[in-house]
């Protein structure tokens, strides 16, 4: 299965940002537009994510490290990530590693598997099916002159109900 076909959505992290609750939410941007699509996270999935995403270092390597270099330790890489489907309010995704001509197809959650792209580099895919039916629009909550960017994030997030998706 590719996922440069119709089939999938190209995403990229477009940030970080707390709920109302501050429970952690990844917004995955597409690159066909500025939709987004929120995912909640756990708290040390979202730490790893946002420290990424800084360029940020511990000093000793955290579990997505561990993982990307035990992957590159057995001669693979991770060659991609996608969110394949929601089932029941929760997000499923796969992890793809690449070793020579063999392709390895493994389940994960996605923030694992966002986690993993982002240290990797490895790009992110979205099923255009899930992407459609649960993204959301920034555009439409223009932030006021000189706001933060994570202050549009909250009050974006506010009202939103991890339940909806």
């Amino acid at each position: 299965m590719t996922h440069d076909d119709k089939n999938f959505v190209r995403v990229t992290v477009s940030g970080m940002a707390r709920d109302a609750r501050e429970n952690p939410v990844v917004l995955l941007k597409s690159d066909e537009g500025e939709e987004v699509l929120p995912i909640w996270i756990g708290h040390s999935e979202g730490m790893a994510i946002e420290l990424t995403i800084k360029g940020e270092k511990f000093e000793r390597p955290l579990t997505h490290d561990l993982l990307r270099v035990t992957i590159e330790s057995l001669g693979a890489v991770v060659s991609k990530v996608a969110i394949t489907e929601l089932r029941s309010n929760t997000f499923f995704a796969k992890i793809y590693l690449q070793r020579g001509h063999d392709v390895i197809v493994m389940d994960a959650r996605p923030s694992d598997s966002v986690a993993l792209a982002l240290k990797s580099d490895a790009p992110i895919f979205v099923a255009r099916d899930v992407f459609l039916a649960h993204k959301r629009s920034l555009d439409s909550e223009a932030p006021p002159a000189g706001a933060d960017a994570d202050d549009e994030l909250r009050r974006y997030l506010k009202d939103l109900d991890p339940g909806e998706f």
